[in-house]
């Protein structure tokens, strides 16, 4: 990585430690700041506060606009699923671990295939408000873990059940 490129993720770093500096700091700083407008502004300078400050000040007229509303409610609705998804892929994982699961005569595919219905299952009945990200979540891991395994085998319907 080049140096300029190591700066600029210094810079940005510190922009972003700025940017999510807690309210008592935003406002301390607004009360310390001065302004020198007899002095020009040297473009080698670089100030973190500055830019976050004028970062946070975007930031604040967006939140008044129809699209970023809706662009956000996307963003939620996608980090959810994607908690959801790691969150069931680690709990399947755990599950397949667990002695109960560890069986030499089943194929590791099919211990997460039943650990997956296990757990799908018991998510389902445990937090109903979440069932469809459930069903996402189970879905992406099952086609991502074991659906090549399964296309082999000729299809869900030729996969029997241990």
């Amino acid at each position: 990585m080049a140096p300029a490129d190591k700066n600029v993720e210094w810079q940005t770093q510190k922009i972003i430690e700025c940017l999510f500096d807690d309210e008592d700091s935003v406002k301390s700083r607004m009360l310390d700041c001065h302004l020198e407008t007899d002095s020009p502004e040297n473009e080698n300078d670089f100030d973190p506060v500055i830019i976050a400050d004028k970062l946070r000040a975007v930031a604040d007229a967006l939140n008044e606009d129809a699209n970023f509303k809706k662009a956000l409610d996307e963003l939620k609705k996608t980090a959810a699923t994607e908690a959801t998804e790691a969150a069931f892929e680690h709990g399947v994982e755990l599950l397949c671990k667990s002695h109960a699961a560890q069986k030499a005569d089943i194929a590791p595919e099919m211990q997460l295939i039943q650990a997956s219905a296990a757990f799908g299952l018991y998510l389902k009945k445990s937090y109903p408000e979440m069932k469809e990200n459930v069903k996402t979540a189970m879905a992406s891991f099952l086609n991502r873990r074991v659906g090549k395994w399964v296309s082999e085998k000729g299809g869900w319907g030729k996969v029997a059940p241990v």
